[in-house]
């Protein structure tokens, strides 16, 4: 939870009371936040979270807060796309409490702000941090139920690469290390799965950071026939704009202060045409695991 967010500061002043934490180390260790009472499935309807992995790969989402559910502490209850906001909590007003009240209301004052955005991009995949919390599954396996613990470990297995798999079982450290050295060079086969860019691995460049465009530029600068560097174009910058050489050339360089990478739109960069909004400075707290 962001407490130093706009939506927790005003216009009304809200006193945030803290509870402790009884429900893991994956939570908050300042404590939680009470945002309504009353029994879940009959006072309360269930509520909504979205999955925090990659969410702000886009420069026009914000992650506000997470919230307890049956998924995961990284699950995004409260949280911005462009000028839609997701409050993802169910309660009615007379069974929210003062607090959630009031932030609630400042937050349809934030999202003021925002009115005419439109989101940048649109979720077509999983980002690459989900497997963060794979490994953090793995090493986490329950002991006691046998059964259970045999049908997750199932789970797990089919999300590694099977050859990885059939090379290291589920061993934690070598998964680890798989995915240290691999985690830059990671992409989408299909909406779900990923698989590791062997282009890039032998490159060694990231497709996610801005060396990769540096890259692309003095390759096709230099050739502007170079296969490798058409072929990881036409990957990572859409088709619309990897046609030739001239085409991608003039993409980075017209939109290169403006370009970002989103693994959940795709594995590919995009341009922000959103005008800047000054976002509040994040917080890092210890035991709290922020995915970005």
């Amino acid at each position: 939870m962001r407490l130093d967010h706009p939506i927790f500061k005003g216009p009304l002043a809200v006193d945030i009371d803290l509870r402790p934490n009884d429900w893991g180390k994956d939570f908050d260790d300042r404590g939680v936040w009470q945002v309504q009472t009353g029994k879940m499935g009959s006072e309360n309807d269930y509520g909504v979270v979205s999955d925090g992995h990659g969410f702000e790969d886009s420069p026009d989402c914000e992650r506000i807060s997470g919230g307890i559910n049956s998924k995961s502490p990284y699950a995004l209850a409260i949280g911005r796309q462009a000028n839609m906001l997701q409050w993802g909590f169910y309660a009615a007003p007379d069974r929210m409490t003062a607090s959630a009240r009031k932030v609630f209301l400042n937050a349809i004052v934030y999202m003021k702000q925002f009115d005419g955005r439109k989101p940048l991009v649109k979720k077509v995949s999983r980002s690459r941090s989900w497997f963060q919390q794979y490994l953090a599954a793995v090493r986490e396996l329950p002991d006691k139920d046998a059964k259970y613990r045999e049908s997750y470990a199932k789970y797990l297995k089919q999300q590694f690469p099977k050859q990885l798999i059939a090379k290291v079982g589920l061993d934690a450290k070598a998964l680890e290390k798989w995915f240290k050295d691999n985690v830059e060079y990671m992409r989408a086969k299909q909406r779900w799965t990923f698989v590791v860019d062997s282009d890039l691995a032998k490159l060694g460049i990231s497709n996610r950071k801005p060396e990769f465009l540096d890259w692309l530029t003095k390759s096709l600068n230099a050739d502007s026939h170079d296969e490798l560097a058409l072929r990881l174009a036409k990957r990572y910058l859409g088709d619309d704009h990897s046609a030739d050489a001239k085409t991608a050339l003039a993409y980075i360089e017209d939109n290169r202060g403006k370009l970002f990478f989103s693994d959940t739109g795709g594995y590919r960069w995009f341009v922000n045409t959103n005008p800047p909004v000054k976002k509040p400075s994040r917080q890092s707290n210890d035991g709290v695991r922020e995915f970005r």
